[in-house]
């Protein structure tokens, strides 16, 4: 018997995968390369550095506050002792960390483990993408600004829940929240195979405004431009500043390049009225909130 091949018409694929084929695959590193070791270093060292160098800097900035302790003589009366059992009865003697058994310590244990893992994972995605060469330069600079406002925004937490203090944690919230929603769209345009919109950049510079204009009737004006706060105050507002003004500047280029790619006179025609009015809603809708915290 002869054999007989079915002809497909023209438009039928013939791949098995073209079916469920959605765009560019998500970057992968295979297990145990090269690469993955070195991502995996690279992503776990990371978690580790960076409070080093928070506690390094902050021990030489406030040094003249810092208390001496002595090991031997002092001892702690505010620890409950339960995680120690029968081993320790309070008051104890010298320990380098105490922590009691309260909703609140679950809390900073949770978004601490939570802030962990979302640092690692995220690094792995970088390497990744710089691995195969597809990491868009503008994005990844906006996201490596970004680390110290996260980072402030996850201690801030850890203090306010730690000293049962909450006068500014409505004010922390929504800088976190809303620096969240930026950070998502940039971790998002990471990969250069993911096109760039006027939406998407036009959540980055909302977003980048708003932390603007709200700072700017708040301690940015009082600290910085005014010279009133303390040197770490300065330094704070400026490291907030700098990847706000970086926000604006980065999506204002990507929408020139949009219009140079498009053919058309400039930035303002890549936008849609829809999209223009919806920012402007969320900045103003958002500043009144804010100031209103």
């Amino acid at each position: 018997m002869e054999n007989t091949e079915i002809q497909l018409p023209h438009h039928v694929s013939t791949s098995k995968t073209s079916k469920f084929s959605r765009g560019p695959s998500s970057p992968r590193l295979k297990l145990w390369s090269r690469n993955y070791i070195m991502a995996f270093i690279v992503a776990s060292l990371l978690p580790i550095l960076i409070p080093l160098f928070h506690f390094g800097i902050l021990s030489k900035l406030w040094e003249e506050y810092n208390f001496p302790v002595d090991p031997h003589r002092c001892s702690c009366a505010c620890w409950d002792t339960v995680f120690k059992g029968p081993y320790d009865r309070g008051p104890s003697g010298y320990k380098h960390v105490y922590f009691n058994i309260t909703s609140n310590t679950f809390k900073i244990w949770s978004t601490t483990v939570m802030a962990v893992i979302l640092l690692y994972e995220s690094s792995k995605y970088i390497l990744t993408l710089l691995f195969d060469r597809q990491v868009r330069v503008s994005m990844l600079v906006l996201l490596l600004l970004s680390i110290y406002p996260h980072y402030y925004a996850w201690w801030s937490c850890f203090n306010y829940w730690n000293d049962d203090f909450y006068e500014q944690w409505n004010h922390q919230m929504f800088f976190s929240l809303t620096e969240m929603l930026s950070t998502v769209t940039v971790v998002h345009l990471l990969d250069r195979r993911v096109s760039v919109t006027s939406s998407k950049c036009l959540i980055i510079l909302s977003v980048a405004l708003l932390h603007i204009l709200v700072s700017g009737f708040d301690q940015f004006i009082e600290n910085v431009v005014r010279g009133n706060g303390f040197l770490h105050q300065v330094l704070r507002d400026v490291f907030f500043m700098v990847p706000d003004a970086f926000h604006v500047l980065v999506p204002l280029l990507q929408l020139r390049k949009l219009a140079q790619q498009q053919h058309l006179p400039s930035a303002a025609h890549v936008v849609t009225t829809p999209e223009f009015c919806a920012s402007v809603a969320f900045v103003c809708t958002m500043w009144i909130v804010a100031r209103l915290l």
